[in-house]
């Protein structure tokens, strides 16, 4: 059964008949149901679900980071999971069907204008992630020295993340990570994106490569 909200002009939840209301930030739709099929899917169909699976898989745990990353990224229309998975599976799949890779390289964990990191680097000592950026900030791109740092790791062999326990701020130019003792002898991948104080300026997303975590 269908609900009207605001009058018979309102919204409309529920479902009635064929169709189904529902309410998403603000905006009241009306989407029709999905058909039961029992025709096999296309090999088109495949690989679109082989591709959309490679990507949600590694975005669906890291969800509150994307959600950040891609805020204002069609904001009206998607959440910033979805923008997430929809830049990433035109981005970061590698090989054909049904070989496909995530190209690390090209993941996408922000995407914005405002200025990035400048000369960016990484390394790993003794159990210690050291990730630098540049502290200068460019007014001309809306840059300041209280945006946030976001850094983000990833061990495929694990299949884990880590971030920073507190996050940095441009001003402080580097910040030390302690690593897990069962992360040393393994390989990251690690990313970076800044944002504003209040999340409505991000930057794109820097990838600093591949590391021996030692």
């Amino acid at each position: 059964m269908g609900t009207i909200r605001k009058g018979v002009n309102g919204g409309f939840s529920g479902k009635a008949g064929s169709v189904v209301g529902a309410h998403w930030k603000s905006i009241d739709y009306i989407r029709g149901l999905s058909k039961k099929s029992n025709k096999p899917a296309s090999e088109a169909q495949l690989i679109q679900q082989a591709r959309f699976y490679s990507i949600a898989k590694f975005i669906m745990p890291i969800a509150p980071f994307v959600e950040v990353g891609f805020s204002q990224v069609n904001s009206e229309r998607m959440t910033g999971v979805n923008a997430a998975i929809q830049a990433n599976m035109k981005a970061a799949i590698a090989g054909t069907y049904p070989n496909f890779a995530l190209d690390y390289a090209n993941i996408k964990i922000s995407s914005g204008s405002l200025q990035p990191g400048g000369n960016v680097y990484a390394s790993v000592n003794s159990g210690i992630l050291t990730v630098g950026w540049s502290d200068q900030a460019i007014a001309m791109q809306k840059g300041s020295l209280d945006d946030v740092v976001h850094i983000l790791l990833y061990l495929p062999s694990l299949d884990e993340f880590l971030t920073a326990p507190k996050p940095p701020v441009r001003g402080d130019a580097t910040i030390d990570i302690e690593l897990p003792d069962y992360f040393l002898g393994e390989k990251g991948h690690l990313w970076m994106f800044f944002t504003d104080r209040k999340n409505e300026r991000i930057s794109r997303t820097t990838y600093l490569g591949e590391h021996d975590l030692i």
